[in-house]
């Protein structure tokens, strides 16, 4: 459809003001609660709701239509200005004053019809205005002490609220909240002056007060609810139910200013659709290419667990092996370390033992000397004697601590060469294993373990490692390397063919393609005409609904007058009917009494027989026992 026809109608045309869907509108971003919708009276009239909608938000759906509305849906916004910075839009500027009495209504002022005196309307308007205050203006406060009826609280919340529809606007004095109400055309204005201003919490004062608080709250909240869905709109890319709003809207506004031509508005909204589905196809292609490439691992991966769990089990025992055995290592290592501490702690103790005895010889030598007359020619041999002998245990305790730090390095040494060599072994039984050389089952194994172990504790050189490298294991992995290159070939042949097949399909898609814009151009073609058709279609529709109308409209009158006859006639049979009840009833209450009657007489007179057949049988009775007698 290309646009909406409404030509038909042209007679039924209102304004946006006339709405009466329009209040309903301006309040549905706030919640509503139940007892106000069950107490509120519907007495809305067109008349009243022109006054009732905010002229602000009536402007801003103007300004949309005339501006935003024209520009293509797919457009980018670039460069929109921050919400805290639009706030200014909101505000209306001062109104000429012959616009302002009786807020604009056709018949004078407006009387407020909503139950501003009643408790439970109060107590929601209260409950509306602390939500608002504590999801906006940053009140900490609980429910019970926000408290608004008094001149300065009434003031500062006013004043916070309305500066949020305009920062470079303020309101210095409590008077001024009249003149602002009348600048924003509240429809109750004139229910407010200036000493109810000054008295805000007096039985008189406060109801109008709090209203005029609550249709603020609720205005500034429907404003600002609109911003944060076009934000959202803007932010989130193609929403389809805000571009149709966009289009209806567009086409409505065309309407309103007597254009019934929307052919522009309904090319964007195509366009927009358009251009949203060829992202979603491009995107659902990406998502389909990504399935069927995990599908195609999944396939690759998808082998028997049975042989997976018992490959993965060898390994793990083989792990498990080479770790024990590495254990077995360690505490025969812990053993000999231990065997050599204990060693050379009784080697400890001979030595104190002998030092013990060199002592007791040296102190007797040293007592027989001391008896013994020397000469200072022996003592000086001797004190070089026994420099040499210190000297000569100083350098063999030295060279004893070299050795044992360098046999202490060589351990150490050769502690690290063995676990590079464990890693080496382990990387290689890890490549071999991925390769398909390990276990003996595996597919290039042949039945023969290539798996490699290393023995520490071998008697000879050649036994340390379990398999020959050169001549064994090298000669398997060349053949291995033989088989995998002729693999690659033949590889690198179906990928040779598979691109020799991409390049056909791809040129095969190019005719394609041209094929599917001939077919698109003679849609489009196809397209132009059926609107064509469709058009007089809709206009020959629209001239037959205006018969049907007129049609429809006589018949409801004949209607009007067969209903009221047949009612009457209906009020005749149904004074005939409670008549009929009435004799039935009497009728159905004779007869039962006259059944009771006969029921009560045929009683009587079964009882009457019973008690004469029994006199009878004692009667009979006694004769027969006299006549035996």
């Amino acid at each position: 459809m290309e646009h909406m026809q409404y030509s038909a109608l042209a007679q039924r045309r209102v304004t946006l003001a006339n709405d009466p869907n329009l209040h309903n509108v301006a309040t549905s971003c706030l919640r509503q609660p139940m007892t106000v919708a069950r107490n509120q009276p519907q007495q809305y009239t067109r008349g009243t709701l022109s006054q009732l909608a905010p002229p602000a938000f009536a402007s801003r759906v103007a300004k949309a239509n005339n501006t935003g509305l024209n520009d293509s849906l797919g457009a980018s916004r670039a460069g929109r200005t921050p919400k805290l910075n639009r706030r200014t839009s909101m505000y209306v500027g001062n109104i000429q004053p012959s616009n302002q009495q009786g807020g604009g209504g056709l018949g004078g002022q407006i009387k407020d019809i909503r139950p501003i005196r009643d408790k439970p309307f109060q107590v929601d308007s209260i409950d509306i205005i602390y939500t608002y205050a504590k999801e906006k203006l940053g009140f900490q406060g609980e429910f019970k002490d926000f408290k608004i009826n008094t001149s300065k609280d009434y003031y500062t919340l006013f004043k916070l609220v309305y500066q949020r529809l305009d920062h470079g606007k303020d309101i210095t004095k409590i008077d001024e909240i009249a003149t602002a109400l009348r600048e924003l055309r509240y429809p109750f204005v004139n229910d407010i002056t200036k000493s109810m201003l000054q008295a805000v919490g007096s039985v008189q004062s406060w109801p109008h007060l709090l209203g005029a608080m609550r249709w603020l709250v609720e205005y500034v909240a429907t404003l600002e609810s609109i911003e944060d869905q076009d934000d959202e709109t803007e932010e989130g890319g193609f929403n389809p139910d805000s571009a149709f709003f966009k289009y209806a809207t567009t086409a409505y506004n065309l309407f309103l200013g007597g254009d019934d031509d929307y052919s522009e508005a309904a090319y964007e909204f195509d366009a927009a659709y358009e251009q949203s589905n060829a992202d979603i196809i491009a995107k659902s292609a990406e998502v389909q290419k990504e399935v069927e490439e995990l599908e195609k691992q999944l396939n690759e991966m998808s082998e028997d667990p049975l042989t997976i769990a018992q490959n993965e089990n060898k390994t793990l025992r083989s792990d498990m092996n080479k770790f024990n055995a590495y254990t077995k290592h360690l505490e025969d290592k812990i053993i000999k370390l231990k065997d050599y501490i204990v060693k050379l702690e009784e080697e400890h103790k001979g030595k104190e033992i002998e030092l013990a005895t060199i002592e007791e010889e040296k102190a007797e030598i040293q007592q027989k000397v001391d008896n013994q007359p020397i000469s200072p020619d022996d003592v000086e041999r001797m004190h070089k004697e026994s420099e040499q002998i210190t000297n000569n245990r100083n350098a063999i305790a030295a060279k004893a601590k070299e050795l044992a730090k360098l046999q202490w390095e060589k351990g150490l040494d050769l502690e690290k060469r063995i676990a590079d060599i464990e890693k080496l072994i382990q990387y290689y039984n890890t490549s071999l294993y991925r390769v398909g050389l390990l276990p003996s089952s595996a597919q290039y194994a042949d039945g023969k373990d290539y798996e490699l172990s290393l023995d520490v504790n071998a008697d000879r050189i050649d036994k340390i490692i379990s398999l020959d490298l050169r001549n064994y294991v090298r000669t398997k992995l060349s053949e291995v390397r033989e088989k995998f290159n002729s693999e690659y070939d033949k590889i690198q042949e179906q990928i040779t063919l598979i691109s020799e097949e991409i390049h056909r399909l791809s040129d095969d898609n190019t005719d394609k393609e041209i094929d599917l814009n001939t077919l698109e151009d003679n849609k489009n073609i196809l397209a132009r005409q059926f609107e064509e058709s469709e058009q007089s279609e809709i206009d020959t529709l629209a001239k037959r609904c205006t018969s049907f109308e007129q049609r429809i409209s006589q018949l409801r009158s004949e209607g009007a007058a067969v209903y009221l006859e047949w009612k009457q006639k209906s009020q005749e049979i149904q004074i005939q009917y409670d008549h009929c009840i009435h004799e039935y009833n009497a009728v159905q209450e004779a007869a039962y009494n006259e059944f009771i009657q006969i029921k009560n007489d045929q009683l009587r007179k079964l009882q009457h027989i019973f008690n004469v057949l029994t006199d009878l049988r004692k009667f009979s009775e006694n004769e027969l026992n006299e006549v035996k007698k």
